[in-house]
């Protein structure tokens, strides 16, 4: 055995052992040559410049065979970036115990070096002649996507080795190596100052407990209070409690806020005033009105006038039930992005306690009690604000770990000076959730299957591109990292987009196309469409035009209306673009029993249905880039985008 490596952790230039390797394989000194080495791309290339050498990247012992076996490889190439040391071994193991089968591989191996050479021999004349085109050819309608490619870059990325690629976590993080690698290997150039990522910034949030305390009575948090996640303000000492009944200000009509100091904590009921009738003293019909409906809007109007803290109280059956229900949201980490919240809504602390507890502290004040409260406000007048003797002190033990992730994209620009500027983008998500009580979820179909459609698809692209045939207007391909914690990674590039939105003509947004949900049990032949005649006739014709001259599938709009009991829509990362008025297409084929569990394995994913899907993809994103005029956004959307 020859070792033309280092046996210590300093850098080399890799071309150097590659050149080595290959020339002791290629002379015949050794029989087969293993190189280590980032992506392994370069030593690939490096060593297929050798006579005689047939070198194969490989991720998995099952691909290290096969190279072996059907293309007679004779130097594995492993990328170290994407392997442990002991898959790495496993794949020497399967590459040096296999021997070529010969017989049709053999010829086959040759035809792939006789076209090999054709081309090689042919590409400068036929470069020579050919013209810089821009918009549309023959040729187009002929795109295939390459269910191998697919099958073997979904094999690597929904493998164990990549943990459930849960956002932040090591396994997310080979993923967006491994796609960086890809895009670069097929030609396209880094379009983020030098980078092929865009960083988002995270931060996991988790609250480990708390405790409030009135007058020397202390809550534990659950069994005594509940609260809302997230808390900007963990502590507060000593603050002034007003009882404000309702907690309502709507003008003249009812006003609990009257005399309200600043800073002090309003404990206030949940709904509304009743009549003995019950119905709302607050509408002209007795309807519920929007402050029984909403928590928030009396957050807010405490908010405004500067109390420190909202404490809700909750009959004390309803308590207990929601405590059940809140115990693991308030307890669980959660993600979000790190940097300032813009927009409506308040940040105010707010704490759910039983109504007995309110009892004991209104005990001795104007108020009395709850039920006395009750019994004046059927009368039909707002309660004045109550100031009770007795101060508030609470503490949350709520910690933050930040961190980044990171948006990989592929940029392809457009061959029409007026149009290129104009940009249409492709996106999945590659994230999935992890691993859970020690069992990987690889997230094969969610969203793997999207994943590597979309890298496909960007292969295709440029495919094209080397060969002269250009888009108008420019492509981005991108893998948004945070869906599953958020849809946080396609929030965080409509807020810091490389391309302008003014500028971004639509989102063509792929997850889960991979398998076949109940209802299309007995046929394939189909794909949801989900938001394409939202904001943009012209979107939704053409997307119907493309899928009738090319595969035929039924189109399925099952999803596509407001009423969705499933909200879709609202569910994957176009609705970030579609918020911000940018027509969209979300390509899905539903869930199944394998949806966010262990079982969403690459085994059961049916390819030539995904490269059907993903050819309808191509050419709806063919026609959007080169027609003459943008889709045109004349509708407006009856999906609301507040959700």
């Amino acid at each position: 055995m020859l070792n033309r490596g280092t046996d210590g952790p300093e850098s080399v230039d890799y071309p150097d052992h590659a050149h080595a390797v290959s020339e002791d394989v290629s002379s015949e000194q050794a029989e087969l040559g293993i190189l280590i080495c980032g992506s392994a791309n370069g030593v690939a290339m490096t060593a297929n410049k050798h006579s005689n050498v047939r070198a194969a990247i490989a991720w998995t012992p099952e691909i290290a065979e096969l190279a072996r076996q059907h293309n007679n490889a004779n130097i594995l190439c492993i990328p170290a970036r994407f392997v442990s040391e002991q898959t790495a071994i496993a794949m020497v193991d399967a590459f040096f115990s296999s021997q070529f089968e010969g017989g049709r591989h053999a010829r086959r191996v040759s035809k792939i070096a006789c076209m090999a050479l054709t081309l090689l021999v042919g590409m400068p004349f036929a470069m020579r002649g050919q013209k810089e085109n821009v918009g549309s050819y023959p040729q187009i309608h002929n795109t295939h996507l390459d269910t191998t490619q697919m099958h073997l870059h979904l094999s690597v990325l929904a493998s164990d080795g990549f943990e459930g690629r849960e956002t932040g976590q090591p396994g997310q993080k080979r993923a967006a190596m491994y796609l960086e690698a890809y895009y670069q290997n097929i030609g396209f150039e880094a379009c983020n100052g030098g980078s092929f990522f865009q960083d988002v910034p995270l931060v996991d949030t988790q609250i480990f407990g708390g405790w409030v305390e009135v007058e020397g009575d202390t809550l534990a948090l659950i069994d005594d209070f509940l609260l809302y996640p997230g808390l900007e303000v963990l502590q507060l000492e000593s603050k002034p409690m007003w009882f404000l009944g309702y907690g309502i200000q709507e003008g003249k009509a009812w006003n609990n806020y009257k005399k309200f100091k600043k800073g002090g904590v309003a404990i206030v009921r949940e709904g509304e005033p009743l009549n003995s009738e019950g119905k709302s003293f607050l509408t002209e019909d007795g309807s519920e009105s929007s402050w029984a409906k909403s928590l928030n809007q009396k957050r807010e109007v405490a908010a405004d006038f500067g109390a420190s803290a909202v404490v809700v109280a909750l009959e004390d059956a309803e308590f207990d039930m929601r405590k059940s229900r809140m115990r693991r949201w308030i307890l669980r980490k959660s993600t979000s992005l790190n940097a300032a919240v813009d927009g409506d809504g308040s940040d105010i602390p707010t704490f759910f306690v039983r109504a007995s507890v309110v009892d004991a502290w209104l005990e001795g004040s104007k108020a009395g009690s709850l039920a006395e409260h009750l019994t004046q406000v059927s009368k039909g007048k707002a309660s004045k604000p109550v100031l009770l003797k007795k101060p508030f002190s609470m503490a949350i033990d709520q910690r933050r770990f930040p961190y980044e992730a990171e948006n990989v994209l592929a940029f392809l620009e457009g061959g029409d000076p007026d149009l290129k500027d104009e940009v249409l983008v492709i996106t999945s998500h590659y994230d999935h959730v992890g691993i859970i009580e020690d069992e990987i979820y690889n997230g094969a179909d969610d969203d793997g299957s999207g994943t590597v459609t979309v890298m496909e698809l960007a292969r295709q692209f440029q495919k094209l591109y080397q060969k002269g045939m250009k888009p108008r207007r420019s492509v981005l391909f991108m893998n948004v990292v945070g869906e599953e914690k958020g849809l946080l990674g396609s929030q965080h590039y409509v807020e810091n987009p490389i391309f302008p939105l003014e500028n971004t003509v639509a989102n063509l947004n792929v997850d889960m196309i991979g398998r076949v949900d109940e209802a299309h049990a007995k046929d394939e032949n189909y794909v949801y469409l989900i938001g394409s005649d939202k904001l943009s006739t012209a979107l939704h014709e053409l997307s119907e035009e493309a899928n009738r001259t090319s595969v035929q599938l039924a189109l399925d709009y099952t999803f596509n209306e407001p009423d969705d009991p499933n909200r879709y829509y609202y569910r994957s990362d176009h609705y970030n673009f579609a918020k911000n008025n940018i027509p969209v297409i979300f390509y899905f084929t539903g869930v199944h029993e394998d949806y966010h569990q262990p079982g969403d394995d690459v085994e059961k994913i049916r390819f030539t249905k995904m490269s059907k899907i993903g050819k309808l993809i191509f050419h709806t994103a063919w026609d959007i880039a080169n027609r003459d005029e943008r889709p045109a956004v004349d509708k407006v959307n009856d999906f609301p985008s507040d959700r």
